[in-house]
């Protein structure tokens, strides 16, 4: 039934899209294989405990990861699964010099901002 749910969704958005290039702003999380989705789930879970900052861009967020909690090939894994169900978002991982910290940017079109709310909230301090 889940998988139906999404296909409709997924359905809808493509219909109400724009007919220009870019792709439609939803995640279809059956785009992850069901050996990979436990993966993935750990390294969102680890991503989301390591945000040290969140900064808004015009058309995302840009987050400072604790390198001690998430290291870089686990930030490009996780990257790598999440292009994949959200084909719609720009991921760009910056590491600087001998910084333990890293800096990952997401970012895409309008209405972005909202799903990205959803998936890291924004810690109260």
């Amino acid at each position: 039934m889940r998988f139906t749910t999404v296909l409709l969704s997924l359905i809808c958005m493509c219909a109400m899209a724009k007919n220009d290039s870019s792709p439609p702003l939803a995640c279809n999380l059956n785009a992850i294989s069901a050996a990979e989705r436990p993966r993935y789930s750990q390294l969102t879970k680890q991503l989301r405990a390591a945000v040290r900052e969140r900064r808004e861009l015009s058309d995302g967020y840009s987050y400072r990861l604790d390198g001690n909690s998430v290291s870089l090939p686990e930030v490009a894994e996780w990257i790598k699964l999440e292009r994949m169900c959200c084909p719609f978002l720009t991921l760009q991982l910056e590491a600087s010099g001998q910084a333990t910290d890293w800096r990952l940017h997401l970012h895409g079109p309008a209405g972005t901002k909202a799903i990205l709310d959803a998936e890291f909230p924004k810690r109260a301090k």
